[in-house]
């Protein structure tokens, strides 16, 4: 089965002071915040359609990073659930497609550890 990724989502970071860094993205990269909840900010960056969100998090620091997850965008839902299936027979754990912020979303790992989500818009209603 072809991958299903259409390109970049998002990118989403743990950060220890969650208004000093969104002032910083804001001020220093142009950055517009566009989703805002207890503990995380969604902040765009309009020319580009980059994504950045900020979760404020105690950061290990032994840590390698303080990247949270790399999320790759998918056409849509129908999509999404076929390539969990995929996932599922090539031996690849995964959390099944859930939806995160009314969008389909699947969780997953690479060899490394690193957080991986594939994510596809939200179904229209």
């Amino acid at each position: 089965m072809e991958s299903p990724i259409t390109g970049f989502s998002h990118l989403q970071m743990n950060v220890r002071d969650l208004a000093t860094s969104r002032a910083w993205f804001e001020t220093v990269l142009g950055m517009e915040s566009f989703v805002e909840l207890d503990d995380t900010v969604a902040l765009k960056h309009a020319p580009s359609r980059m994504v950045l969100v900020l979760s404020q998090r105690a950061i290990d620091p032994d840590s390698l990073s303080p990247l949270d997850h790399l999320a790759f965008a998918v056409p849509d839902g129908e999509t999404l659930e076929a390539w969990a299936q995929e996932l599922t027979v090539r031996g690849i754990a995964h959390d099944g497609v859930v939806l995160e912020l009314g969008k389909p979303s699947l969780q997953l790992r690479d060899p490394n550890g690193n957080a991986i989500e594939l994510v596809a818009p939200a179904p229209r209603t």
